[in-house]
């Protein structure tokens, strides 16, 4: 089988993946589950070409921007990043995209979509979460992940905290997110005094 064929029939996979996903998942829980797990399954393909690779990263990043729930499309769209990052395609020679302009784009779009999250806690969460996107894309690489962004979502997190009712939800939410600044002063020497 020549890779031409090879590439049309991962191609067909693909799209009937999203034709199912599409058509057939309604549940919100479960359409996160699949748009996840079609987003890793791409990420990891490496025989596409450019030319069919493009199409199919911008159909995942709008899936996941037409997800239901606002914290389920935050999650996706910050998934969405890894495929312009670590995504391989023929033209690069199985070598990572390591495309820094798209992946910002898309961690952007996440901290926009979980500003419009109407629940503090959840909004909070999501913003550790991507806190720690940021954090692991700067571990590998990504030169235009800066102190400037990772201090700024880090005092939009300190500022939001204090409003958050206490609870065991709450525990965990400050325990993530020290967790994180401790690994950010070991790993990165940053150091995030508290105002």
């Amino acid at each position: 089988m020549g890779i031409s064929t090879a590439e049309t029939i991962a191609y067909e996979f693909v799209s009937r993946a999203f034709a199912i996903y599409e058509e057939e998942v309604s549940d919100s829980k479960a359409q996160l589950v699949a748009i996840s797990l079609i987003i890793a399954t791409f990420e990891r393909t490496i025989n596409f070409s450019e030319e069919n690779h493009e199409p199919l990263r911008s159909q995942c990043l709008r899936a996941s921007s037409k997800l239901l729930k606002k914290p389920d499309q935050c999650r996706a769209v910050s998934l969405c990043a890894h495929i312009y990052w670590s995504g391989k395609n023929r033209e690069n020679e199985g070598s990572p995209m390591n495309e820094t302009k798209r992946v910002l784009d898309s961690m952007k779009k996440a901290v926009r979509i979980s500003n419009q999250c109407m629940e503090p806690s959840v909004q909070v969460q999501l913003f550790v979460e991507l806190l720690n996107k940021y954090i692991y894309f700067l571990d590998n690489g990504c030169a235009d992940v800066t102190q400037a962004m990772i201090s700024q979502l880090v005092g939009k997190i300190r500022d939001d905290m204090p409003g958050l009712e206490a609870g065991e939800a709450t525990n965990q939410i400050v325990q993530h997110f020290n967790s994180t600044l401790a690994y950010i002063k070991s790993k990165h020497g940053m150091d995030f005094p508290a105002s």
